[in-house]
């Protein structure tokens, strides 16, 4: 199936740029601060960009695919929309 490797990359940004938030809303005293979004989402990008250079230069069975750094960018724009929809329905219970 060709398009299951598109669905791969946008899931995993979608649920890494969602596991970041997360942590940076919990360690923030769960307050959103709209000054991760911007460093947190081009860190995954390049993150994303450097594995699809590596994997072209390296790899025989893998190439560098732009349809790949797509789906990437795709999964964590959704991710960092779906965050702020969903953070203020997150209930932690305090452990202390």
């Amino acid at each position: 199936m060709e398009g299951l490797d598109k669905v791969v990359h946008f899931g995993i940004h979608f649920i890494l740029i969602n596991l970041w938030m997360l942590y940076f809303y919990a360690k923030n005293d769960f307050q959103f601060r709209a000054k991760w979004l911007l460093p947190l989402f081009l860190s995954l990008m390049l993150f994303g960009i450097i594995v699809e250079i590596l994997q072209g230069q390296f790899t025989d069975s893998r190439g560098a695919d732009i349809f790949d750094v797509a789906a990437n960018l795709l999964g964590a724009s959704l991710g960092i929309l779906f965050f702020r929809i969903v953070k203020n329905n997150l209930k932690f219970k305090n452990f202390n």
